[in-house]
Parts: structure tokens; sequence; C-alpha cells
């Protein structure tokens, strides 16, 4: 069977609703031509065949593309919730303003009310495991904030506040619960620890993407014109190390970066080994915050 004439198939099978069917079709197109369009209607089987797990994979895949029209987002919603992935489909909804989103936020209260009743012990059990994640080894932190993506809003935003002012928990992963809920949107103030051990008191809803402040710009597009035409081989690896440093640095960049030349020209210096072996005072303080940043790194990777 050609591409084509497995395509007709996959049609067919969806006007006879036959989802099971339809769906394999699908995927074995979409393995050869992975277009968006092809994607919605993989999706779109798999939800009518219940495979939520699976249509909420594919969706991500093309995520913008969820985003464009209500009927899309609405599909891309249902996969969400069914699978209990309440704070995945709070980014989702948050990310697409409007008549809409008052609608789906609706959807999904009820979807966590119903978890709330029918999955309590399931609920409980996650958010213990996403409180204690300080207790885990590094390694396992991805797998476990990805776990906590099907606690309910209420239970990840308590949790979530408690891991932010963790002490022990690693600096990354607390970036990512706070970028997280950037995402969703929270409004209330929340406190991070943050590199310095002192605590800051931010509104998730209104930090700016990671990288995208004004000395994470600065920093970037400055390492671009030291080494982006002369040396592609540093260039790639100072570019993945500064986008960890900014990680780190999230939110305070902006204060911290205050001479976004001089952080570059250190980055560089400090990884191809032509410190100054008398720096400023000022410079200094950027050596000690970038070989912290490292350390950060080396322990994560423990």
């Amino acid at each position: 069977m050609t591409l084509s004439e497995m395509q007709v198939a996959a049609e067919k099978a969806m006007q006879e609703q036959h989802w099971s069917q339809a769906a394999s079709l699908w995927e074995t197109v979409y393995q050869a031509q992975q277009t968006p369009e092809i994607n919605y209607q993989l999706v779109q089987s798999l939800v009518a065949d219940e495979k939520y797990a699976a249509a909420s994979t594919y969706a991500s895949e093309f995520e913008t593309y969820y985003l464009q029209t209500d009927e899309a987002a609405t599909l891309y919603l249902t996969a969400l919730l069914n699978n209990q992935q309440f704070i995945q489909a709070r980014i989702l909804v948050h990310a697409r303003p409007g008549s809409w989103q008052k609608m789906a936020l609706v959807a999904i209260q009820a979807a966590e009310e119903k978890a709330e009743r029918t999955l309590q012990s399931t609920l409980t059990t996650t958010m213990r495991q996403f409180y204690h994640l300080s207790d885990q080894p590094v390694v396992n932190h991805a797998s476990l904030l990805q776990a906590a993506t099907h606690l309910t809003y209420s239970k990840y935003l308590t949790a979530a506040k408690f891991l932010l002012v963790d002490p022990f928990l690693h600096p990354l992963t607390r970036v990512e619960v706070l970028y997280t809920l950037r995402e969703i949107g929270v409004t209330d103030t929340v406190k991070v620890q943050w590199i310095d051990e002192l605590p800051l008191t931010v509104t998730p809803a209104d930090l700016p993407m990671i990288g995208q402040d004004s000395a994470s710009l600065a920093v970037q597009d400055i390492l671009q014109d030291r080494l982006g035409q002369q040396d592609v081989t540093l260039f790639a690896s100072l570019q993945e190390l500064l986008a960890l440093q900014l990680m780190y640095l999230y939110p305070q960049t902006e204060t911290v970066v205050s001479d976004p030349q001089r952080w570059v020209d250190i980055l560089i210096a400090m990884q191809t080994g032509t410190l100054s072996e008398n720096p400023s005072q000022t410079d200094a303080k950027i050596i000690a915050l970038q070989q912290k940043l490292q350390q950060f790194t080396l322990d994560f990777q423990k």
C-alpha cells in the first residue's frame, strides 16, 4: 500500500468510526510525513479511540498548531484532561487567552474536582513525592517533575511554594518549578530562595521568558558576535553553557549581569584557560559567581 493509499484508507476508517484502525494507519503516514495536518488527524483518531496518553504526546509535537483554533485546542485539551495532565492543560489554556480560555478553565476545574474525588490516593502519593523532591537524587528529578504535572492545580501550587524555598533543592529544579508557575499564569506572590540563599518575592505570571530579558539577550548576542563565525565548535559549547547560566540566574539575570560584555569575556576566558591572574574586584565577583554556577552543574551531573 502506497502512502497515498494508506491516507485514503485512514480517512475511510475515520468515516466508518473504526478508530483503532484509523489511528494505526495515520501513525504510519505520520512517520513518513510529519506535518501538523497529519498530526491532527492522528490525534483525533487516538482521542476517539481513548488513547489519551499517546494523543497528548503527539499533539505536544505541534503545540503551536493546536493553539491556532478553538477546535484544535479543545482536542488537545481533551487528551490532556483524560490523561489527568492537569498542569500541562493549564499551560495550554494560559497560552490561548480569550473566550475559549474561560470555557476551557471550567472544563479543567470540573476534571480536577472529579480527580480529587476518584483519584485521591494517587494524588496524595504524587504530591508527597513532589513535596520531598530534594530527598531524591538529582537524576530522578525530571521524572518526578513530569509526574507532578498530573497533580491538580491546588496540590501542585501548595507543593511548589514549599519547593521554591527548600534550601536543599537543586537550583535548576527550583527554576523549573518556578517557570511552570509562570507558564500556568500564577498571579499569587511566591517566595523563592535564589542562588545567593536569600529569598526573593516574585509574581510568576509577571516574569519574563528564560533568556528573553534584556541582559540575557545582550550576552547571547555578544557571544554570537565574538565566536559565531570565528570558532564554531567553541561557540556551540559556550552557547550551551551560557543557556545553563541564564537558567541558574533566572529571574535575577538583569540584576546580576550588569555588564554583559565582561560576563561574556570572563565566560570565554574561563573556558579557554586565559583568565587574568590579577582580576579587578568587579571581575573577581563575576568569576566567583560563574565558578559557583559551574559547580551547580557538576553537582547536577553526579
